[in-house]
C-alpha cells in the first residue's frame, strides 16, 4: 500500500472535519491488520474502484457518531442514532472519500468511489475484506474514531 495514497485519505479526513466544525481531530495511532475487520458499533464503508481498488471504512462508537452528527448539524442535540445522524455520518464519509479521490486524481491515479454503506449494531464484528488494512486512529472532542484503509495490490 503506497503511503501517498493513504495520506490522501488522512488529509481529507482532517480537512473535511475542520470544515464541519470538528477542529480537534488528532492522529493518535497507526496499526496494520491482516484483514479489514472492525469492532465498533458504527461503520461507514466506501468502496474504491479504478486504478486502486479496495475499501475505506470510518469506524466509531455510537456515542462518538452521535456527537459528530450533532456537531455537523450546527450543535443541534442528537438524542438517538436514528436516520438523521446516520445520514450525516454517511455524508461525512462521502465528502472525505470524494476529496481523497480528487487528490488521487491530481497524482495521476483514477479512483471512483461507491455510495456509502452504513453498518450499525451493538456487540458485533464486521469482517469487510480479506485485504491487509492500515488503521489510522484519531481522537476528537467528540470521541475516538478509526479510518480503515484497505487497498488491493
Amino acid at each position: 500500500m503506497d503511503i501517498k495514497y493513504v495520506n490522501a485519505f488522512i488529509t481529507a479526513l482532517i480537512e473535511i472535519s475542520g470544515m464541519l466544525g470538528i477542529n480537534s481531530l488528532t492522529r493518535t495511532g497507526l496499526d496494520k491488520r491482516e484483514k479489514l475487520k472492525t469492532e465498533n458499533e458504527v461503520n461507514v464503508i466506501i468502496g474504491l474502484v479504478g486504478d486502486i481498488r479496495g475499501n475505506v471504512v470510518l469506524s466509531l462508537q455510537e456515542n462518538t457518531a452521535v456527537n459528530i452528527a450533532s456537531k455537523m448539524m450546527g450543535g443541534m442535540p442528537v438524542t438517538e442514532f436514528d436516520l438523521m445522524p446516520k445520514s450525516a455520518l454517511c455524508e461525512l464519509s462521502n465528502m472525505v472519500s470524494g476529496r481523497s479521490a480528487s487528490e488521487l486524481e491530481r497524482m495521476g491515479v483514477i479512483a471512483s468511489i461507491t455510495p456509502p454503506t452504513l453498518i450499525h449494531g451493538h456487540n458485533m464484528i464486521s469482517l469487510i475484506s480479506q485485504v491487509e488494512t492500515l488503521v489510522v486512529r484519531f481522537s476528537t472532542a467528540e470521541g475516538m474514531l478509526e479510518l480503515n484503509i484497505a487497498m488491493e495490490d
